[in-house]
């Protein structure tokens, strides 16, 4: 009996580190490049949303965004919405990293780059020593998997 319950509770604790939780998109208020507030509202929420904390002068970030470019037809086709927040405080960083990355893909009305000013992303979603974060939401606001590292869009898509 002791047993079966201990296993029980170690089974519990695994299941958020594994990417089972149901954790749900929090409240949340970023900035966005144009200084006006982003939040919840300010998603259309029957579509899913990946939200990333990034760098946009990190390597990882990079390759993520090509990730998702390459196949910004997929996404598309799906509504998928992206949230790209980050710490850096310059807008025109983030919006060389945009076009950069997304420019022509037509995805441009689904992203939305955002700054961090109030530090409160650890506070919203949690914290990660990840060098990437990447949070899955799904329409209903349920989060079915967190990825703490780059992933082909194969690998995002198949969890809206």
């Amino acid at each position: 009996m002791k047993f079966k319950l201990i296993l029980t509770l170690i089974i519990l604790a695994m299941i958020p580190a594994l990417g089972f939780s149901q954790v749900q998109l929090p409240d949340f208020s970023f900035t966005d490049l144009d200084g006006n507030a982003f939040t919840n509202s300010s998603l259309d929420s029957d579509k899913p949303v990946f939200v990333m904390m990034f760098d946009p002068y990190c390597d990882h970030c990079e390759t993520q965004a090509d990730n998702i470019a390459e196949q910004a037809d997929k996404f598309r086709a799906k509504g998928v919405q992206f949230m790209w927040v980050t710490l850096e405080p310059d807008p025109e960083a983030l919006a060389r990293f945009r076009d950069k990355h997304f420019g022509g893909t037509g995805l441009e009305d689904n992203l939305h780059f955002l700054m961090d000013q109030d530090v409160m992303f650890e506070d919203y979603f949690g914290y990660t020593d990840e060098s990437i974060n990447i949070y899955c939401f799904k329409p209903d606001g349920s989060r079915p998997k967190y990825f703490g590292e780059e992933q082909e869009a194969a690998s995002l898509l198949k969890y809206l």
